[in-house]
């Protein structure tokens, strides 16, 4: 669940210039962990693995499907972790050139463009996975369907920690435009989830 802005903006003056320094960062809100985050973050990078290895073995027809529906924007971005982004990006990169994003290719254009030393380790362990992929990629879906749910349940962390910030930091007059536009956002979050899991469940 991704925070713009232009999501937090009412009339009254910006969310993060009335928190200040004392509450979350623009950039801490957009994704959040629950209460036991060394467990999630685990379950939740394995699955992002999981996904790319998946979406780097599938055949290229499945492949651009997928892609097509997972691509990331200004309001969508499903990746907890920067690093899965970044590989995601280059096997977009790959199959938007006509190519199948297989490892290999996925990481000559990873040297190309001078990023594959960032991401490296990462790429390694998701080429050389503990347990493939389905032949076919028969997964891919469901994989990309739980990268889907695991963005939409992190959104609503953020939505409680935002809601519990703005509580404590704006005047009782004021609580009611934010509760509104928090609930306006809650409301395209759930859209685009629901959007997204139908797209994913036709393949």
């Amino acid at each position: 669940m991704t925070i713009t802005a232009s999501d937090m903006d009412t009339n009254t003056p910006a969310v993060d210039d009335q928190l200040g320094e004392a509450g979350l960062s623009f950039e801490e809100f957009p994704g959040g962990l629950g209460a036991d985050l060394d467990t999630e973050s685990t379950v939740t990078t394995g699955v992002e693995a999981a996904f790319l290895t998946a979406l780097m073995w599938a055949p290229a027809p499945m492949a651009r499907e997928v892609r097509q529906i997972m691509a990331t924007g200004d309001r969508w971005d499903p990746f907890w972790s920067g690093m899965h982004r970044e590989i995601f990006l280059a096997i977009c990169a790959v199959l938007d050139g006509g190519a199948p994003p297989n490892p290999t290719l996925v990481q000559a254009h990873l040297f190309e463009t001078g990023r594959l030393q960032k991401v490296e380790g990462h790429l390694l362990a998701i080429i050389s996975p503990s347990r493939g992929p389905m032949v076919g990629g028969a997964d891919l879906p469901h994989l990309a369907a739980k990268v889907v749910d695991q963005w939409y349940r992190r959104g609503y962390a953020g939505l409680l920690a935002r809601m519990s910030q703005i509580r404590e930091s704006v005047s009782v007059e004021e609580l009611a435009g934010h509760w509104e536009n928090l609930t306006g956002h809650q409301q395209r979050a759930e859209e685009l989830w629901l959007t997204k899991r139908d797209q994913l469940a036709k393949l």
